[in-house]
């Protein structure tokens, strides 16, 4: 679950480290994006390089990758040699898994800005998804020669760390990102998920910057509520999916999440089965959900309709082992 969380970071960091968040800290729209949307309100229809490429950010951040391109080629047919413009090209590139082009992309960048950093750690982001870490190493040494003060390059050392299972080493350059930068986000992600499997009560901190951060972020709160629940506090991890639930109705894995800590931690079975209920309103054919709603009946003492769940289990999956364990334990 953890490393599956670094890729997913990663994969947003490739593809987004070029753009500037379109929301300040208290939620308020920046400027730079209220004028991306005059821009694609056709306030402006002729651009500059700079109105180009800050709307061909909003386009890639918003997956219009062709919109994208035409706007970055207006960008580089202004300016061809705008090193900005060509990290969103690479940017571009990467999301059309079309990697020849992102290193030649990313050689150009650096011939023009030898003393630019971002497109060395952007080399060192491609060579690590290539399967090559020592050389993503060595890009993060020269952009890290030419600029100490790197969190980006840090946080990809993390990153680094990480796919080799190296969490400790991994903590401290994920934590020398933070303290160059305590704005950037992903490095306080990555931290709140290690202590997190570590079941280090910083976790819940680190989760809590998080969501001051970005308080719109849903999957934050989730992943606090995951935490929660598996480290003694099951009632805030309820309070946490109720008010995810109230955010994002009929969201499967909030409601079958609900009805576990109902099960399991509270047990209050009567308001697990109705949590259970609802997940398979939304996912009718989840055995997961079918099979804890059993369990709430058989911890309740309903036997009849415990067995007639297990019974519908294996009626459809009739080599289901949890099932069959069921049925033995009711005595059927």
């Amino acid at each position: 679950m953890l490393m599956k969380k670094v890729l997913l970071a990663l994969t947003c960091m490739m593809l987004l480290a070029s753009c500037t968040e379109s929301n300040d800290s208290k939620g308020n729209k920046s400027k730079e994006n209220q004028q991306v949307e005059a821009y694609i309100d056709g306030a402006a229809d002729t651009l500059d390089v700079n109105g180009y490429i800050n709307r061909a950010r909003w386009y890639l951040a918003n997956q219009q990758v062709g919109f994208a391109i035409r706007d970055i080629n207006n960008a580089l047919s202004i300016d061809g040699k705008n090193v900005d413009a060509l990290l969103i090209l690479a940017d571009i590139y990467y999301a059309l898994g079309d990697q020849d082009n992102i290193l030649l992309t990313l050689n150009k960048a650096t011939e023009i800005a030898p003393l630019d950093s971002r497109p060395i750690i952007k080399l060192a982001e491609l060579s690590f998804l290539q399967g090559n870490p020592t050389m993503a190493n060595a890009y993060l040494d020269k952009a890290l020669e030419l600029n100490s003060i790197n969190p980006q390059a840090y946080y990809m050392r993390g990153i680094i760390c990480m796919s080799k299972n190296d969490t400790v080493q991994a903590l401290k350059q994920f934590m020398r990102a933070r303290s160059q930068d305590d704005t950037f986000i992903d490095p306080i992600l990555q931290i709140a998920n290690i202590y997190a499997a570590q079941r280090n009560p910083l976790a819940k901190d680190f989760y809590g910057v998080a969501i001051q951060q970005e308080p719109d972020n849903n999957a934050l709160y989730y992943d606090l509520a995951m935490y929660l629940q598996d480290n003694g506090d099951p009632e805030k991890a309820l309070e946490i999916y109720d008010t995810l639930d109230a955010r994002m109705p009929g969201n499967y894995q909030v409601l079958f999440n609900k009805g576990y800590v109902n099960l399991v931690y509270l047990f209050d079975y009567d308001a697990a089965i109705k949590d259970f209920d609802k997940a398979l309103e939304v996912n009718p054919k989840s055995i997961d959900a079918l099979l804890n709603k059993g369990v709430a009946y058989e911890q309740k003492g309903d036997y009849k309709h415990a067995k007639s769940i297990y019974l519908q289990i294996l009626k459809d999956n009739p080599n289901y082992q949890l099932a069959i364990d069921a049925l033995y334990r009711i005595g059927e």
